[in-house]
Formats: C-alpha cells, structure tokens, sequence
C-alpha cells in the first residue's frame, strides 16, 4: 500500500505504532538514474511512502529491503545497483543505496528532522556503517553538504536539507486549498493563515503550519518567504500586500486577482511603498497559458510559477 505523504511525515506516524522500518537513501550515483542524490523511500511490510523514481529499481530495493526487515539484527549498510536494459532501463547508471533498519531507538532523529523543517533548518546525522551505534545530530548552519563520506571509509555524513521554499499562503478559501493540497505534496514549509478557523480542513497534515488571524501576524512570519495572497476580502487583501512590502524581504509577492486589481492596489501603494517594492507584485497570479478559473487550475498554475524560481526544486530526475 503506498501512503500519502513524504518519507519522514509518514515514518513520524508509522514507526511509534510499529515497531520498525526501513529507510532507503541514495547516497551515490553515477550515469543516468531516476533519482536525485538524498532521494528516499520508507517502507514496512504492507506500506510504501516516497519514491527512488519507481520502475525496477524501486522493486529490487523494496524486496531487499523487506528481506532485511524480516531479519533478527539491525541493519545499515549500503547496497550498489547497476542500471540498464537486464532494468528495462535505456540508459546505463549506478546508483548507491543505504538501508537503515529504524525502531524505538530512531524516533528521536526523526522528531528532531521533524522540527528542523518546521524551522527550516538543516539537521546533520552522521552515522557509521554496519553498526548499531546510535546517530549522532547537529545543525549546520547555511543549506547544507547533502550526503557525503568521511575520513573514514564507514563513517556517512548525511544532511537533511531544509526546504528551498517557504510559503506563506494568506487565505483558506477554494484556491487556497488547492493551493495548500500541491504544496503539502512538494518539499516546501508551508504557513497558511487565516481568520477563520472553520475554513482549515480537519484532516489538514501536519507538516502544514495553521495560524488563524491576519496582518497583526505578520512579525511572527519568516524572512525570505514567498508570499501568495489570497484572502476573501480586496481589503484584506491591500492590508496583506501593504505590510508585506513594508517589510522588504519577500523573496516573491503574488496577489490572486487581475490587471485592473493590480493597477488600484498600485495606485494605492504609491505613499507607502518604494516604486520597486511595488514593480515586484506579482498579479495575475500564475504562470501564463492556464487561463481555467477553476481552482484545481488556478492552483496548479501558481504553483508552477513557484516552482520556477531559481533554487526552487531539485534536480529533476533523468529517465531510463
């Protein structure tokens, strides 16, 4: 069964209730390969959370992993596996994997990864192959080295990187859900606010950050945020864009409205804000070509255009 959520949202549920998991991270490769260094798959015996870009490579590591689930002794080791037509692969390639067996005794790594991403931050494990000794963790500062060997042959230095995006969404209204559902999907942290706490879904995850108010927030919200404003009301909506700009260290202001609503917010704007500040809204939201109104549509179209910006997204993955 393959659940939803990435592979360290559904570890944090399933490993408590379980007992044990398995891990599986690239940590090498060469040639063409599905997925990107860092890429992960967690999995037990009748679950399946994330992906190592699926096809053959993602079964041969899920039947080993699972033979070494079944085994008594703990496991952290890594495994080579060679790509190509034996595959179903087109394109030749090497890809490192390590296999972590987790249980009781990870839950604590996994909480403090958990609260380095809600922070944005990076945490470091470093661990020591074919051993049960415990992984040791701190914070680098800055985004991080990936995962990288030491000195010593056995000795792994593993970064979790911390999101490139941090989005705040102002509005919990039909697109702002849509919008909410795409990005709870992607490696992003994500803080959605609004004033009324009924438009939140019940079963929002909880990798999402929920705040209900308005503006008289925005000293908690973080710096270099990409700001997507969206609420149910134009005034709201001027009050949102207003302090945003004020601040001055937005990394993107996109405003959910058109040309004639971006021309009266610009107007407005003229006493409060420097010419450039308000030059860098972005309104009509999304990227050109999707001209649905439909939320699902519109979602998809300021996500798209999020996903454009330098830094946003990893390596995209090469076929095979």
């Amino acid at each position: 069964m393959l659940l939803d959520g990435d592979w360290l949202t559904v570890l944090r549920r399933q490993l408590p209730q379980q007992g044990q998991a398995m891990l599986v991270t690239v940590v090498r490769s060469q040639g063409q390969v599905p997925r990107e260094t860092g890429a992960r798959l967690a999995l037990a015996d009748d679950w399946q959370a994330d992906s190592l870009g699926g096809g053959w490579l993602e079964q041969q590591a899920c039947m080993h992993a699972r033979r070494l689930l079944a085994e008594p002794q703990a496991v952290r080791h890594c495994e080579c596996f060679h790509l190509g037509p034996a595959g179903d692969y087109c394109c030749a390639g090497q890809v490192w994997l390590l296999f972590e067996k987790l249980g009781k005794q990870d839950e604590g790594w996994l909480e403090l990864a958990w609260q380095a991403r809600s922070q944005g931050r990076v945490l470091r494990r470093t661990l020591r192959l074919n051993s049960a000794l415990p992984i040791s963790c701190s914070w680098p500062a800055g985004k991080g080295e990936g995962v990288r060997w030491l000195a010593e042959p056995m000795l792994l230095q593993d970064d979790l990187a911390a999101p490139e995006l941090t989005v705040v969404l102002c509005g919990a209204g039909h697109v702002g859900r849509a919008v909410s559902r795409l990005l709870g999907e992607l490696p992003v942290r994500l803080l959605w606010l609004d004033s009324r706490p009924a438009m939140f879904p019940a079963d929002c995850p909880d990798h999402i950050t929920t705040l209900q108010g308005g503006v008289e927030l925005i000293s908690r919200l973080p710096a270099d945020a990409c700001w997507l404003v969206m609420t149910h009301s134009d005034v709201l909506d001027f009050c949102w864009v207003e302090q945003i700009l004020q601040r001055g260290d937005a990394r993107f202001v996109g405003l959910l409205g058109s040309h004639s609503k971006l021309a009266s917010f610009n107007l407005r704007l003229m006493g409060s804000s420097p010419l450039g500040q308000i030059a860098s809204i972005r309104c009509p939201l999304g990227i050109a070509g999707i001209d649905s109104r439909q939320p699902a549509a519109v979602a998809i179209a300021v996500v798209a255009q999020l996903l454009q910006l330098p830094g946003s997204a990893p390596p995209r993955p090469h076929s095979g």
